[in-house]
């Protein structure tokens, strides 16, 4: 754990995951505090992070990444490979994402979640790595 970039995990995966269900939390909170009849149902909160909002997260991480590491591809051609084969595959699993919601029956049950959290997971791994070495 003593390799790992912890300012860049606060602030491009805790930070940008974490933060708006935090702030939407606490502005329940407040609002609460001035209207007695408002219930919080924090399901609604929760279920705003997304299968979509997850892999499109994933696909501005490893934007982010590929722009820092392009002039420096040539020296870490695995890496870089590695990162654009993840981005065409979360960017796809999210076009089948979209075309799934076209359906008002669908809701993203447990297998999307997996699959995206797995997608996500590759995606923090690798843009991680890219930090190190940049």
């Amino acid at each position: 754990m003593k390799n790992w970039q912890w300012k860049w995990i606060i602030w491009q995966v805790v930070a940008p995951i974490l933060g708006p269900l935090a702030i939407s939390a606490g502005v329940a909170l407040l609002w609460s505090t001035g209207d007695p009849g408002f219930s919080i149902n924090w399901q609604v909160i929760i279920d705003e992070v997304t299968p979509s909002a997850l892999t499109f997260y994933a696909i501005t991480l490893i934007g982010a990444t590929m722009n820092d590491l392009w002039p420096k591809l040539s020296d870490h051609p695995v890496l870089g490979s590695s990162l654009m084969v993840t981005a065409f595959a979360v960017a796809l699993y999210g076009a089948f994402i979209v075309i799934w919601r076209h359906n008002s029956q669908f809701t993203a049950g447990k297998p999307v979640y997996v699959v995206t959290f797995v997608l996500l997971g590759i995606s923090i791994y690798l843009c991680h790595k890219g930090a190190k070495i940049l």
